[in-house]
């Protein structure tokens, strides 16, 4: 701006330079004339010009002077101006810069008074929860020392009845010494009386009465089943589409759905008429046979019988235990034989240890021959004395070792000390020398009952509907077993076999009007590879049993949906938990579910699933599931397509 003012006075000095001077100059050595009008010469007029030229000048510098005095006058207060605003954005700048200070410092303040209060509230948390596992763990001590109290008020109560025991027993030692030292004074005549006393006391041992089974005819009956088509052929779209969400083919899988009350037709057959794999499946087949053959009061008798005089409290033979296929017998049991071996005055046994098993005659079979894990409970082999869920001559790897812990006395024999390994010979070394203090000389041995044995007492097992409910809520396989070689044994005579065994429960089944010929029983169990029977003949056997006399004791052996046994924890969360009873099974490549569902309607319905397919196992359990919920819920919706 000061530049274009300069310059806009420059022109003007010039322009007003040039309005004061004569543009056509004389040359100089032209003599100046006079005018003729003015009478003025040459030379004055040039003075005049000159002197105007000169005052111009001065007028021109003069004005320069005070232009550039202007201009500086005005580049000073431009730069006060400046200096002014600078200072003014300077101030607004550490205005604002202080602002953001300030904000800054308030929004820090906020987070730090933010922080502090959740740390103030962890810490509160924590201390909370600090107290809530102090008062935790000290409730817990409380316990365990209640516990440990009762455990040692336990013990001593043992303690002083195990001297009280110990007592009885020396004073009972004492007493047969005193009559060992009479014995002496007339031996011979002694003995005879002895065996008559013996004689008269196994008299006087009472016998059960013999208990009127339910049992059901085995002759055959007019068939009794439904094998039309049901109102559905084909799985629920929900089962469908949790097959496909699982890429299982439907193929595979079986369903048989009918009222249990066997009023109308079927609701669902959905390649029902299949003969599959039950897997444990098949124990419903062979509980419901052995309520018909056996009777629900069925009760397995465990005997033990002496072979030989006693003298001097020394049975001089052999205690024989003879079994009938108790599926459940135990040490409590054992003890009870024991206990009235005892109760005949015999404190030493310079015999053996017999057992009797002839009455079931069961091929050998390695235990591990299904799937090679020969030490698995699944896998124990049925016998006609079992123990603790184990043949009775069956030999554990340290178990002599146990034995001898308890008992505190090892076998002289070589031969006892090799058996103190086997499952009966090792319990019964426990119980009978090292809890009763008695002796033993002999070893275990097989054999058969001799004609001349004495029957000391005779045991009877739980009751069969009680057993069942171990069987099929717990999916027991030994004791299924057990089941058919009873069968076996009862309806065809002894010894019972698997053969006759199955036989017998095909005549069952006739009798109550079910032809089922695709039915393969091996082993009664579903422990097998070549069982099969299809979901239809499952369902109509559910429904025959539904009507029948056992139905109650049948039913009261199922396990119930998400409550016990082997479905305690399936579909617990649902509506449908405690309304259905059933019976799993699973093996590799195999998963079935069969049994009865108290539908939303109010109606019990019966369910038959097996699935045959290689992710049947690891896969389809929930789309056997949703088949369940289908028919509880479809019921109240008439089944409608879904």
């Amino acid at each position: 701006m000061l530049v274009k003012r300069t310059g806009i006075i420059t022109v003007c000095s010039i322009m007003l330079a040039a309005c004061g001077t004569n543009n056509v100059r004389t040359s100089s050595n032209t003599l100046p004339t006079a005018d003729p009008l003015e009478g003025y010469s040459d030379s004055e007029t040039r003075y005049v010009v000159e002197q105007q030229e000169q005052a111009g000048a001065q007028q021109y510098t003069l004005r320069m002077q005070q232009a550039e005095q202007a201009a500086a006058t005005q580049r000073r207060e431009w730069k006060q101006q400046k200096l002014r605003q600078q200072r003014e954005a300077q101030q607004r700048y550490e205005a604002e810069k202080q602002r953001i200070a300030r904000e800054k410092y308030h929004q820090r303040y906020k987070a730090e008074q933010l922080r502090l209060a959740e740390q103030k509230l962890a810490e509160e948390k924590q201390q909370a929860q600090r107290l809530y596992y102090q008062r935790k763990f000290e409730a817990e001590q409380k316990r365990k020392q209640a516990e440990a109290a009762e455990q040692h008020r336990l013990a001593e109560q043992r303690k002083a009845f195990a001297e009280k025991q110990r007592l009885a027993q020396q004073q009972q030692r004492q007493a047969q010494q005193r009559q060992l030292v009479q014995q002496r004074q007339a031996q011979q005549k002694q003995l005879a009386q002895q065996h008559q006393a013996q004689q008269r006391q196994l008299a006087r041992i009472p016998q059960p009465r013999p208990v009127v089974q339910q049992q059901a005819s085995l002759r055959p009956s007019p068939a009794n089943t439904f094998s039309g088509q049901g109102r559905l052929q084909r799985l629920p779209g929900a089962v469908l589409a949790n097959l496909r969400l699982r890429r299982i083919s439907e193929r595979g899988m079986s369903a048989y759905v009918r009222p249990a009350s066997g009023r109308g037709p079927a609701v669902l057959t959905a390649a029902a008429d299949t003969p599959r794999n039950p897997a444990s499946t098949m124990k419903l087949v062979t509980t419901y046979a052995a309520l018909g053959v056996l009777g629900p009061n069925y009760r397995w008798p465990t005997e033990i019988f002496i072979a030989g005089p006693v003298v001097r409290g020394t049975l001089q033979g052999d205690v024989i235990i003879k079994g009938y296929g108790d599926p459940d017998f135990k040490e409590a049991d054992l003890n009870r034989l024991l206990q009235a071996l005892s109760g005949r005055g015999i404190n030493n046994i310079a015999g053996n240890l017999v057992t009797d098993i002839s009455h079931f005659n069961v091929p050998y079979r390695h235990p591990g021959a299904f799937d090679g894990k020969s030490k698995a409970a699944y896998n124990a082999q049925p016998e006609a004395l079992l123990y603790q869920g184990r043949g009775s001559n069956y030999r554990f790897k340290n178990l002599s070792k146990r034995v001898q812990r308890s008992s505190h006395r090892m076998p002289a024999n070589p031969g006892a000390r090799a058996d103190l390994n086997t499952n009966l010979f090792g319990a019964f070394w426990k119980v009978w020398v090292g809890r009763m203090g008695k002796g033993m000389q002999g070893q275990l041995r097989n054999g058969v009952t001799p004609p001349q044995a004495q029957l000391v007492y005779r045991h009877h097992s739980r009751p069969l509907r009680q057993i069942i409910t171990t069987i099929n809520k717990d999916s027991n396989n030994v004791m299924a077993r057990q089941l058919m070689l009873s069968m076996g044994a009862k309806g065809t005579g002894a010894p019972g076999t698997p053969r006759n065994g199955a036989q017998v429960i095909g005549s069952f089944l006739e009798s109550r009007g079910l032809r089922f010929p695709e039915l393969r029983i091996e082993n009664g169990a579903g422990l097998s590879r070549i069982s099969r029977i299809s979901a239809r003949s499952l369902g109509e056997m559910l429904v025959n049993a539904y009507n029948s006399p056992w139905r109650n004791d049948y039913m009261n052996s199922l396990a119930v949906l998400g409550v016990d046994g082997t479905l305690r924890n399936r579909m617990k969360k649902s509506g449908i938990a405690g309304r259905g009873r059933f019976k799993t099974g699973t093996l590799r490549n195999v998963r079935g579910l069969a049994g009865y569902v108290q539908a939303a309607d109010g109606q019990t319905y019966v369910v038959s699933i097996l699935h045959n397919d290689n992710k049947a196992r690891s896969k389809a359990r929930t789309a056997h599931d949703e088949l369940v919920k289908w028919v509880y819920y479809g019921a109240r919706g008439n089944f409608a397509s879904r």
